[in-house]
């Protein structure tokens, strides 16, 4: 418990209030003891000019202060503070304490309150020293010293009770914090703490909130993916399996049919399997770009190539809007892919006959390229969630028809690799567009 912040937080807030409040009235006391004084002994200077006229008339009569001290010890008593005598030297010629005529000054002689003799050709000086206070005034300043320590005590309890209320308020929400903290680490993922404030315990809070919320999505992926990945392998494996065993049995005799089955199979998994690759490459950050000059017509037309048989089997027209000699900074091969697969997701999600066009505008250091196509589109509560990993806005469609679910995914950690965005717009019913920008350079 005394190792947790608040009290550590109280106990060094209290000495630091107790120091400066200590200090405060250490200060007030002093000051108010010596105006104190210095005030009583202004006013009481008055008393002393009658025993400067005294000793004037006395050096007048002399002719020097020879024999002054024994005239002072016989008026000393009617005075309760030290009176000191000095020549126009600064010689100490008489002292009310002691005799010590003919001894040079040293030190504070106290308060000067009389010039003896002609004030311009003076005789010697009156001082004031160690004036002794009376009862009464004893009484006063002690009043006034308790008034002083009880507001120092007053000030520290209030201090003290204020700090325990106000760090009580301010450090119970980290305390909240702590422990919702403790349950994550436990791997209770369903914590959210309240936020009361907008200071910095506030912001905390809300970033935690949005950390544990992120949290619980990428569980929930993680444990999507797993299932998804395993529903994909299953299907082709299965497959692959049974004709494998029928074959064993001799239930069945190899034939061209069943190899090419077990070929789209072996397809099917390699494909999913390089897709899975390119994803963890890209979400940590280690997705290899071979990046070079290239123009970006000859990276549709390498695109375009390699899905013609698709676009050909649907008679679906593929009408390309590029400005001409558009030079590129990229990976081809990895620019390719995002074109492959946004075309083809295109193909995927269209009729037989339907239009798909790619169109391209160069800007300052950019170009931006758009795959639009007039098909089903894609519901208004799905597009957030397009590049999400294994998606499908249509949950019934298959793997032959729909994809893994990584195309659009990868897409977008290809372009984002590059250093460019991608987004997508679409009306169910109207088609959808996907736009992506590359560097020029």
């Amino acid at each position: 418990m005394i190792y947790s912040l608040r009290w550590k937080l109280l106990i060094g807030v209290i000495l630091v209030v107790a120091l400066a409040i200590g200090t405060v009235g250490y200060v007030a006391t002093r000051t108010t003891r010596r105006e104190f004084d210095r005030y009583i002994s202004q006013d009481k200077a008055l008393k002393y000019q009658r025993l400067a006229l005294t000793l004037s008339s006395y050096y007048e009569e002399t002719g020097s202060w020879k024999g002054v001290q024994s005239l002072i010890d016989k008026i000393k008593r009617t005075y309760s503070s030290e009176i000191i005598i000095t020549s126009d030297t600064g010689t100490i010629v008489g002292n009310s304490a002691d005799d010590l005529t003919n001894n040079s000054a040293s030190g504070e002689l106290g308060l000067k309150i009389a010039t003896l003799g002609n004030g311009n050709n003076p005789s010697g000086f009156l001082y004031l020293k160690n004036r002794k206070r009376s009862g009464i005034e004893e009484i006063f300043l002690s009043s006034v010293d308790r008034a002083i320590i009880l507001a120092v005590v007053i000030s520290i309890i209030t201090a003290v009770a204020f700090i325990l209320y106000y760090s009580k308020r301010t450090l119970g929400p980290i305390q909240k914090l702590t422990s919702a903290a403790e349950n994550i680490q436990q791997g209770k993922l369903d914590q959210e703490v309240t936020v009361k404030s907008r200071d910095e315990v506030g912001k905390l809070a809300s970033a935690f909130n949005a950390m544990a919320k992120e949290l619980r999505k990428q569980e929930r992926l993680r444990k999507n993916m797993v299932s998804d990945v395993a529903h994909e392998l299953r299907s082709p494996l299965t497959k692959s399996h049974g004709y494998l065993e029928a074959i064993k049995e001799g239930a069945m005799e190899p034939n061209d049919r069943m190899i090419d089955a077990l070929y789209r199979n072996s397809k099917t998994l390699k494909r999913l399997v390089d897709d899975l690759h390119d994803l963890s490459q890209a979400e940590a950050g280690q997705l290899d770009l071979e990046k070079e000059p290239v123009l970006l017509d000859d990276l549709m037309n390498a695109t375009r190539e390699s899905l013609e048989f698709k676009l050909e089997e649907k008679e679906m027209d593929l009408q390309v809007d590029l400005p001409d000699e558009v030079l590129v900074y990229v990976d081809p091969g990895r620019v390719q892919q995002v074109l492959r697969n946004l075309i083809d997701n295109a193909i995927s999600y269209s009729e037989s006959g339907d239009e798909i066009s790619v169109a391209a505008e160069t800007r300052e250091s950019e170009v931006k390229i758009s795959v639009k196509d007039n098909g089903l589109g894609i519901p208004e509560n799905d597009l957030p969630h397009v590049f999400d990993r294994f998606y499908r806005v249509d949950n019934s469609r298959s793997r032959e028809t729909g994809g893994s679910g990584l195309g659009l995914t990868i897409a977008k950690e290809i372009v984002e690799a590059h250093g460019g965005e991608i987004d997508v717009t679409s009306s169910e019913g109207e088609g959808t567009k996907f736009t992506f920008t590359l560097p020029l350079n």
